[in-house]
């Protein structure tokens, strides 16, 4: 079976919210997590905090992320920190996904002999250390 190749629109995107049919304190949940530094780090989600910032009762944000961590759209790590999925973020923000996928097909940046050789050192450098001065 052949490999398929590096695909974006593919490989760095999810499918829309909408297509989703997320409840509204699904979209509450994932919001206060994004509002919260979520789409860069990993975070804790204080369940009770989430329910009194979104008005829900504290099941409903449990309920809300287990249905949003089994949808993919939170990534959940081992000591019970919540990111939100890379693919999520670049579906958001195309002009990013364009520049990521640029960044992994394009040629590695290799040095030549030149950046491998030895440093010149400049003239006034040289001068200087062929100087003689005197000790006082």
């Amino acid at each position: 079976m052949p490999v398929e190749g590096f695909n974006p629109e593919r490989d760095l995107t999810a499918p829309s919210l909408y297509s989703l049919n997320l409840s509204a304190a699904q979209h509450c949940t994932l919001a206060w997590v994004e509002d919260h530094g979520g789409l860069f780090d990993v975070i804790p989600v204080p369940v009770e905090t989430v329910a009194e910032d979104c008005g829900n009762s504290v099941s409903t944000v449990h309920e809300a992320l287990a249905r949003l961590e089994a949808l993919n759209l939170l990534v959940r790590t081992s000591a019970g920190l919540y990111r939100i999925n890379a693919r999520y973020y670049f579906t958001l923000h195309p002009e990013l996904r364009e520049m990521i996928t640029a960044a992994l097909t394009d040629p590695p940046v290799t040095p030549d002999d030149r950046a491998r050789a030895p440093r010149k050192v400049s003239n006034t450098d040289a001068r200087r250390r062929r100087t003689i001065r005197p000790v006082s």
